[in-house]
């Protein structure tokens, strides 16, 4: 006789190289943009050769980085439900799904050696084209003040995000509250003002 069938505790498959070469090389590269691959090698605890086997080039894991973080990003856009409802909660609800990839979108804002990917240019386009609209659509409804371009606004959105992680990542801003000082500075400087 048979007793009853037990489940095998079995150990999480382990995270693929590629992925893990991936993850440090963003964390370290947000903070040391001039990072080799020797060193992303080693934060990512794999040899050099690892490295090199999977990304022959910098520029290759520069380009698989970059698009990996603005597909990311787009995947958040999409969570955060651009279309539905005023777009200032819209804001608010990019700023909850955005924030904890800020670390990616400041790896992003590693200079010409990220931004000269003529692959980044097309995908960020196309992340940013999404806000862009969002922002007209709010400008169109009341919710933001037209007298500022809606590209303008984005970027010091974008920007305004980016600062906030920065404090948080550097101890002088906390992570809980981060997300509302997001949202708070952009709204003031996005809402129209008060009609007496």
């Amino acid at each position: 006789m048979t007793g009853p069938l037990r489940s095998v505790p079995t150990a999480p498959a382990p995270e693929p190289v590629r992925d893990v070469v991936l993850r440090a090389a963003a964390a370290l590269l947000a903070t040391d943009s001039g990072a080799s691959l020797a060193e992303i090698a080693a934060a990512a605890g794999v040899g050099r050769t690892t490295v090199h086997r999977i990304f022959p080039t910098r520029s290759d894991l520069l380009t698989a980085l970059a698009l990996q973080a603005v597909a990311r990003l787009q995947t958040a856009l999409d969570a955060a439900r651009l279309q539905d409802g005023p777009a200032t909660d819209v804001l608010g609800r990019v700023v909850d799904e955005v924030l904890p990839l800020a670390d990616e979108l400041s790896f992003l804002d590693a200079g010409p050696e990220v931004w000269d990917l003529p692959q980044l240019q097309d995908a960020w386009l196309s992340v940013s084209s999404a806000l862009d609209a969002l922002v007209e659509r709010g400008q169109r409804e009341g919710d933001i003040r037209g007298d500022v371009p809606a590209e303008v606004v984005v970027e010091a959105f974008t920007g305004i995000l980016l600062g906030v992680w920065n404090g948080v990542r550097d101890g002088r801003v906390a992570p809980a509250t981060a997300a509302r000082h997001v949202l708070t500075l952009t709204l003031s400087g996005i809402t129209p003002p008060t009609r007496s």
